[in-house]
């Protein structure tokens, strides 16, 4: 009888619907701060390859394949590097936990590499044309290729113009600054202080839901 019953009892503890399992959030708080780590991390490097560009445009400049005031705008551009690829990768970031698509870590670093190729195409242009020219066709090549990038990545095309228009900002403070002269650190100054208060703003729409990051 026993093992009557026992036979019994085990089917339907074999039928025992099973609980299903939670998932593990991923936009953390603490993934949020590895990932402004890995950032800082991948703009500090390209940072050191742009200043490699800033010696080749000097070198350029003394075998006269580059005008001085070329090499000079082009030698100061490479000084935004740091600014540019953090600000931009951080807004991808941003962006990411908005619309819940995953960047990769390889395609944060080939967003990295086109921000930093920039500043080569730049040189490369700059002694066929005058700068300004080169500096607006680059720049639409940059905008254009992470904004292609991001499309096929995100599959949301809010997400590719806010990310056009961080790059297209960036690089319209930048090319204003190059210009300013005696004005750039008053510039640089006010620009820095609205991107702070963007940021601001922007963290503040930062809730954390079920332990999970989200901006509403």
């Amino acid at each position: 009888m026993e093992s009557q019953t026992t036979q019994n009892m085990n089917p339907q503890m074999a039928q025992a619907p099973k609980l299903p399992t939670i998932p593990e959030p991923k936009y953390t708080m603490r993934w949020l701060g590895l990932q402004t780590l890995f950032v800082l991390g991948i703009s500090i490097i390209f940072t050191m390859i742009a200043s490699g560009i800033d010696s080749l445009a000097e070198s350029r400049a003394e075998l006269t394949l580059l005008s001085e005031a070329a090499s000079t705008l082009v030698c100061n551009s490479t000084g935004y590097c740091f600014a540019i690829t953090a600000i931009s990768l951080l807004s991808l970031t941003l962006i990411e936990i908005r619309y819940r698509k995953t960047v990769n870590y390889l395609q944060y670093g080939l967003t990295g590499c086109a921000l930093c190729l920039f500043f080569l195409l730049l040189l490369a242009m700059a002694e066929k044309m005058p700068f300004y020219i080169a500096y607006a066709i680059v720049t639409a090549m940059t905008v254009g290729l992470i904004g292609t990038f991001v499309k096929g990545i995100m599959a949301y095309t809010k997400a590719v113009v806010l990310t056009a228009g961080i790059l297209i900002v960036e690089y319209g403070i930048i090319l204003l600054l190059l210009y300013m002269g005696s004005m750039a650190l008053l510039i640089g100054s006010l620009s820095l202080f609205v991107i702070l208060a963007i940021a601001m703003y922007f963290t503040l729409k930062l809730k954390v839901i079920n332990r999970e990051l989200t901006i509403q």
